[in-house]
């Protein structure tokens, strides 16, 4: 149950990731928020890491280091491929597509020899499925008539699958750099994307960002720090597809979010999805 509860807790931190990213990256390079949201979770997270834990010891500690530093460059690349699809591709069609990364972790895990029982063989499909319908968000009529004028019906569709591919592998690398604690994993992972990313921004994006969206971006950092550190929990202490498919749950709590926070109204789908989300949980959490 603890590891379902983690898996849902770093959904929720993805969630308010990418709600502060979004509003950032239609004013200012993807590149820019990237890194300033690094920054603030390396200043977070590596002094904890460093005064409370310290550094790797021993072989096995050592090697899981260094799967932990390829985490941090692909995290970047898959959600810089996320946002980038938001920002020239139809949220109807991007949402849903880069909900898929649960279903990409799913595979990958158990493809890589991962056994699940009868009853979580049936809540991983599910969830997927939910968070696919919980992403279908209800399109106003003057931004159908934007969309038509302004954007082809499959823009962005490239951009979203191909984050999902890559952050479907973001579980299988943390789970297997389970050696060491959670709050190094995420540590190290951030040293490194931040070694990505200050070179980037400095060469091909501004580095400056207004104060409300520095802010925004620091705040993203700190919950993107967060649910990594809860992934890499619910990866060391279950299963590692279970987990994959509960981070794809950021679809199901963004449309809970407009629900909450912007007012929205659910369209049917996104009921339909939520109802399977919780079918779906409550199977996993039966069987792990």
């Amino acid at each position: 149950m603890l590891a379902i509860l983690a898996g849902l807790a770093a959904a929720i931190g993805l969630t308010g990731h990418d709600y502060l990213a979004l509003r950032v990256v239609r004013r200012a390079p993807v590149v820019t928020m990237l890194f300033w949201a690094q920054v603030a979770a390396f200043l977070v997270l590596v002094p904890v890491w460093l005064l409370f834990i310290g550094l790797p010891r021993g072989e096995a500690q050592w090697h899981a280091a260094l799967i932990a530093a390829l985490s941090g460059p692909m995290e970047m690349a898959g959600m810089a491929a996320l946002l980038k699809g938001f920002t020239v591709g139809k949220f109807s069609i991007v949402g849903p597509l880069g909900a898929l990364a649960g279903g990409f972790g799913a595979i990958y895990a158990i493809v890589l020899g991962e056994s699940v029982s009868s009853v979580v063989a049936v809540g991983l499909p599910l969830a997927v499925l939910g968070t696919v319908l919980a992403s279908i968000e209800r399109p106003s009529e003057d931004s159908k008539k934007e969309e038509r004028r302004t954007r082809a019906r499959t823009a962005g569709a490239g951009w979203a699958l191909l984050s999902a591919a890559i952050m479907g592998l973001e579980p299988v690398v943390l789970g297997s750099a389970a050696a060491l604690p959670p709050v190094a994993i995420v540590a190290i992972s951030k040293i490194t994307a931040m070694l990505v990313l200050a070179p980037m921004a400095l060469l091909w994006a501004r580095t400056r960002l207004q104060r409300s969206d520095l802010l925004r971006s620091a705040v993203a950092g700190i919950a993107d720090g967060a649910a990594l550190t809860s992934l890499s929990t619910a990866t060391a202490i279950g299963s590692v597809a279970v987990a994959a498919v509960l981070l794809g749950q950021v679809g199901t709590f963004s449309a809970l979010l407009g629900v909450v926070v912007l007012r929205e109204r659910l369209s049917r789908p996104q009921i339909a999805g939520v109802v399977t989300t919780v079918v779906a949980v409550t199977l996993l959490a039966l069987g792990g």
